[in-house]
């Protein structure tokens, strides 16, 4: 092949990089007031995930995003008797993803899947129709309100909503890395963000209460309403940190 024409390739591949990075920054500028949340169902033993990993990475350490884009990552468990098992997978974040499942009707789960403020799925990769949910969702007016701060060992949490939302609290941890050993990421390094922790149930409607949690370094904190039922959210808050 002439090197002339190695050359126009090159370029034809930095230019399509370019404009993928351009089109998500583009998106990220037009995010509204709104908070909303993103979860991921992911897995250390998927090899999928790992892009979606790190797309959750991005949003979480995007400037333009804090405080808007709330990333969690729910590290799910059917992957774990196939070769690896994930430090930080639960049982109960497997029943999560199952319940989105049935509201929105599908078939089954997958990995990785991301859901954008209960309402919405899709590929947990799919960064421009990720940030263009969070775009959209952005600008939805919230139905309540939810808020949280620390107070010593306790966040204390205060919310306006239907007798119908749940007020929930996550506890969530950054900056994880793990040396995969078995299954199909082994011998890949993962790194993973807003890995969430624990999932405490507050209670519903309007309330305000004190949880005690402790927060160790590198993790944090956020509250959203959800409605029971359809499993929408209907408000979050932005993460209050270590």
């Amino acid at each position: 092949m002439k090197r002339w024409v190695l050359i126009i390739l090159f370029l034809v591949i930095v230019a399509a990089v370019f404009a993928l990075e351009r089109q998500s920054s583009i998106s990220s500028t037009h995010v509204g007031e709104q908070p909303v949340l993103v979860e991921l169902f992911t897995s250390q033993g998927c090899s999928s995930c790992p892009p979606a990993d790190e797309l959750l990475r991005r949003i979480a350490q995007d400037p333009q995003l804090r405080g808007r884009a709330i990333p969690l990552a729910f590290h799910v468990d059917y992957w774990d008797h196939l070769g690896w098992r994930d430090p930080f997978s639960s049982r109960e974040w497997s029943q999560r993803q199952g319940e989105y499942s049935n509201v929105m009707h599908r078939d089954g789960v997958y990995t990785p899947q991301v859901v954008i403020n209960g309402s919405r799925e899709m590929v947990g990769s799919n960064s421009s129709q990720i940030y263009r949910a969070i775009e959209e969702e952005s600008k939805r007016k919230p139905e309540g309100s939810v808020a949280i701060r620390r107070d010593g060992g306790e966040l204390v949490v205060r919310a306006n909503a239907s007798r119908d939302a749940e007020v929930i609290v996550a506890i969530f941890e950054n900056g994880a890395s793990t040396n995969v050993l078995r299954g199909e990421n082994g011998g890949r390094t993962i790194a993973n963000d807003a890995i969430v922790r624990k999932l405490v149930r507050v209670g519903k409607g309007t309330l305000e209460e004190r949880v005690k949690v402790t927060l160790g370094p590198h993790m944090g904190a956020v509250a959203f309403l959800q409605d029971a039922r359809t499993k929408r959210v209907l408000a979050a808050t932005p993460p209050v940190l270590h």
